[in-house]
């Protein structure tokens, strides 16, 4: 099957290259403004997808049906899970244990806040990760006399590397698994938890390495007179926020079912979006009288959600007049070689995932790929499936590379900012770009394993 022949499927006209250009025009309007961030970006995508429905490049109906309601779905059933199981205090909780546990000593800090931001952001989206995290972290290295970057900037790495693992960890790895059907929950473990692990061990590794100045000063009086009281403070505040061990059983439990869920959709016939939305159902009822529905549902992010509807549409227009039909085979022209493509799109992703929103980028590859992969020689290839985890791991490990390369970055640096910790671009950029290099070597080397075992027939 040729990639005319599939694009014969969708196009329901002959797209002049008039036609293209302008739709092309439409989109990189709205890929400027959301970089340049002066309107809010759901404004931005919105009036991108009502110019190419006004324009007549789509109409209406096939606007909606561009508009992915799995993605839309599983969005808006994590954000209420989250918002409930944040309104019971449970994460905040763990943090707090997690500090008192550390005995103010600088390495276990790091390793156990960055640890916890990992797989907090495996099952929470990264923002509101470092919302709890951040903080504090600021309040603990500061109440012990240390310079608190050196681990906001782990937090903000391993919420990044930590959010790569699953398929509701970072809003591209939900884009693709809800747009690719044979990316499952269980395959995005299956494939992505070595290289995330790795990734942040050897991160850590790093940053302990990078700060081999900060060490406890065991003899150090004043210092550890400071560390008692920081540790006293946190054991107030501990005792204060009293979460009841029933909360988090229950919390804990329903979670549990959640990726249980996710972990067997497939099985159960329910769509991710579906286990999502029940799930946080399942949560609302479960602490339907310490929670305010009202304050769960203002914490919804609505427009994300909007931001997304818009992109949808806009990306659809691209398809439908034939601009990633076009993308697709100048991909394929550049090499015959499927490796070498696996190879080009991690380390293309991650560079434009570290210079710009990764989120449209995303939304445009996955139907360039699923086109790609629909043509000689990548249909016969049996590990041409490795282009989709090129493109996860580039995504989601590039946008460490600069402060402006991942929503946590950003909020992470603001939070810092609001306190006092003033991290500025190329200060980030001295710490990020070692640590996005380390994934990224690990992703390539991880990769081509793959790739070798699949090209043996080793399974």
């Amino acid at each position: 099957m040729t990639l005319a022949s599939v694009g014969a499927e969708v196009v329901e006209h002959v797209a002049t290259p008039l036609d293209q250009l302008i739709v092309l025009l439409i989109f990189v309007s709205v890929f400027a403004g959301i970089i340049f961030d002066k309107i809010d970006k759901a404004i931005v995508s919105l009036a991108g997808g009502a110019v190419v429905v006004l324009a007549g490049y789509l109409t209406f109906e096939r606007a909606i049906h561009y508009v992915d309601f799995e993605t839309i779905g599983l969005l808006l059933g994590m954000m209420l899970l989250v918002a409930c199981v944040q309104e019971v205090h449970v994460f905040e909780w763990i943090a707090l244990k997690m500090a008192i546990a550390s005995r103010g000593s600088p390495v276990l800090i790091l390793v156990a806040f960055g640890t916890a931001t990992a797989v907090f952001s495996a099952f929470l989206d990264n923002v509101t990760t470092v919302l709890i995290m951040i903080p504090l972290v600021i309040s603990i290295t500061r109440g012990i006399g240390l310079n608190p970057v050196p681990f906001l900037l782990a937090c903000v790495f391993l919420s990044n590397i930590g959010g790569a693992a699953t398929l509701i960890g970072d809003p591209p790895n939900i884009l693709i698994g809800t747009r690719v059907p044979e990316l499952t929950f269980g395959s995005f473990l299956e494939y992505m938890t070595v290289p995330v692990l790795i990734s942040g061990a050897l991160g850590l590794l790093y940053l302990k390495w990078a700060n081999r100045g900060i060490r406890s000063r065991t003899r150090d009086f004043p210092w550890l007179f400071a560390s008692n009281l920081m540790l006293e403070q946190i054991r107030r505040q501990e005792r204060e926020l009293h979460v009841p061990a029933s909360v988090m059983i229950r919390a804990g439990g329903v979670m549990a079912i959640v990726i249980g869920a996710f972990l067997a959709h497939t099985w159960l016939h329910l769509s991710v979006a579906m286990v999502a939305i029940a799930g946080a159902i399942l949560m609302l009822l479960v602490f339907g009288r310490r929670v305010d529905f009202h304050q769960v549902v203002h914490h919804v992010e609505w427009p994300t959600l909007l931001f997304f509807s818009g992109l949808f549409v806009v990306v659809g227009a691209m398809e439908e007049v034939g601009i990633l039909e076009r993308v697709a085979l100048w991909m394929v022209s550049i090499t015959d070689n499927t490796l070498v493509l696996i190879m080009l799109i991690l380390w293309g992703s991650a560079i434009l995932s570290g210079m710009v929103d990764n989120i449209p980028f995303v939304a445009v590859m996955i139907p360039v790929l699923q086109r790609m992969m629909k043509s000689e020689p990548l249909v016969s290839d049996g590990s041409s499936h490795l282009l989709w985890w090129a493109l996860v791991m580039g995504a989601c490990f590039g946008g460490n590379a600069t402060m402006i390369g991942a929503s946590a970055n950003v909020v992470g640096c603001a939070i810092g900012r609001s306190r006092g910790v003033v991290i500025n671009f190329g200060a980030f950029a001295r710490t990020a770009i070692p640590v996005t290099l380390i994934t990224l070597i690990v992703s390539s080397v991880y990769l081509g394993v793959l790739y070798a075992m699949h090209a043996s027939g080793v399974e």
